[in-house]
């Protein structure tokens, strides 16, 4: 019984997403806000780091878009 339960558990462990990275966090810049506030909150994710630099980058494409509308391709 306690073996099927522990191989139970180490299948749904093995079955979790792994954490979102930089990447996701830059194209979903909502999450990476929510993120990091929990974050700046005194929370503990595994996570804290990529949501910051994500959120960087998504505000970093948001002032590119907007040089590149105002001036034009660089």
């Amino acid at each position: 019984m306690r073996r099927g339960l522990l191989l139970g558990i180490i299948a749904l462990a093995a079955c979790s997403p792994p954490p979102p990275d930089a990447k996701a966090f830059a194209d979903d810049p909502d999450a990476a806000i929510r993120a990091v506030a929990d974050c700046d909150a005194g929370a503990r994710h595994p996570d804290c780091a990529a949501s910051r630099e994500g959120l960087a980058e998504a505000r970093r494409r948001d002032r590119m878009d907007a040089y590149a509308r105002t001036f034009g391709e660089p």
